[in-house]
């Protein structure tokens, strides 16, 4: 690890953390420091059966508070995070299944690019590695989803409109 004392800010999600000497991920629009987070947090709902009924939240918010650029993959990794996180906050679905529904979705993709919002200042993932248990862990896991997907809220009527046409709704 880095001890110079040096920060940096994830492009993604603004967290301001100290600089590590993590490797720096495929990852565009988020930090090294940020994406080793987030990796630390998929770990833990791999190995730890407790955690693992938010799994698919943790990758949805993860995924839309941090759009990387224009092309097709992001076009419909955003997509589909946007829309599942619609079907779990606004229509009740269970986030288990997520990885079903993601299959559905990208195999009939409808979504197109939409500009994001600002997504600073909001939860990241530093907030949620501080839980404590799996209580907690969930709590601040859907707390982080409303708040990401509250940003996205100029984007709503179109992602509800993919729900749609997708016969997802």
């Amino acid at each position: 690890m880095n001890t110079s004392g040096s920060s940096t800010v994830c492009p993604g999600c603004g967290l301001s953390a100290a600089v590590t000497d993590d490797v720096l991920p495929d990852h565009p629009k988020a930090s090294a420091e940020c994406f080793a987070l987030y990796t630390q947090l998929l770990a833990h709902s791999y190995q730890d059966p407790a955690y693992r009924g938010v799994h698919q939240l943790v990758v949805d918010a993860y995924n839309t508070q941090h759009p990387e650029g224009t092309d097709h993959r992001t076009i419909q990794g955003v997509g589909v995070c946007l829309m599942t996180l619609y079907l779990f906050l606004e229509k009740g679905v269970d986030p288990r299944e997520g990885p079903r529904l993601h299959k559905a979705m990208a195999q009939n993709p409808v979504f197109v690019w939409l500009q994001p919002p600002h997504l600073h200042g909001l939860m990241t993932v530093a907030d949620i590695v501080t839980a404590t248990d799996p209580s907690e862990h969930e709590r601040l896991v859907w707390e982080w989803c409303r708040q990401v997907w509250q940003a996205w809220t100029p984007h709503h009527q179109e992602v509800h409109r993919w729900i749609t046409l997708g016969g997802y709704a």
